[in-house]
């Protein structure tokens, strides 16, 4: 092999390298956003008040759709609780996945499913989606949307009191949107 081809595949080789690990570079707006709306889920479930009869056992967060999220939750609020519950988190690949949780999150790329996702929920699940707008869905009772760059959430108060949900006065003042 010559030097001049010996250069030329060492040059090649550093540039895949290189470019291989910027590209497997964690986008830290994305990391900001996962954390964001884990700090938010977390909320949620100590602010949201279920009916007496789910208050034992575990406290089962569901997430639908977003490893990411799924990834972050368990890193960073593993053994928390909410009242006297243990939060614990499950990933669901598909609808069919989807077991009895507390609170299920249901990510953007997933919400076409939503109709799947509601015929699978038991009406105890507290449903949080990434829909462009809450009032275009019926059935979410807290969707995240971003408004001027930044993560808000609206409420369906509504929807949540048809099932027995209680949002505390914290959560309805930090809301962006009630309806």
């Amino acid at each position: 092999m010559s030097s001049r081809l010996k250069i030329s595949f060492l040059f090649g080789l550093i540039i895949l390298l290189t470019s291989s690990s910027i590209f497997s570079q964690p986008d830290p707006a994305k990391a900001s956003r996962m954390k964001l709306q884990g700090i938010y889920l977390y909320s949620f479930a100590k602010n949201v008040y279920w009916p007496s009869a789910y208050n034992t056992g575990d406290f089962t967060i569901g997430i639908y759709g977003s490893k990411d999220l799924f990834d972050q939750l368990s890193a960073n609020f593993k053994g928390k609780m909410t009242g006297s519950q243990k939060i614990i988190f499950d990933f669901y690949e598909s609808t069919s996945d989807i077991s009895d949780c507390h609170m299920l999150f249901v990510g953007k790329d997933e919400t076409n499913t939503i109709s799947k996702v509601k015929k699978v929920l038991d009406e105890k699940t507290l449903l949080v989606t990434e829909l462009t707008d809450i009032s275009n869905s019926s059935s979410s009772m807290i969707n995240f949307v971003y408004v001027q760059s930044r993560l808000k959430f609206q409420l369906n108060k509504s929807e949540a009191e048809k099932n027995n949900f209680k949002i505390g006065q914290t959560l309805t003042k930090l809301a962006y949107s009630t309806i």
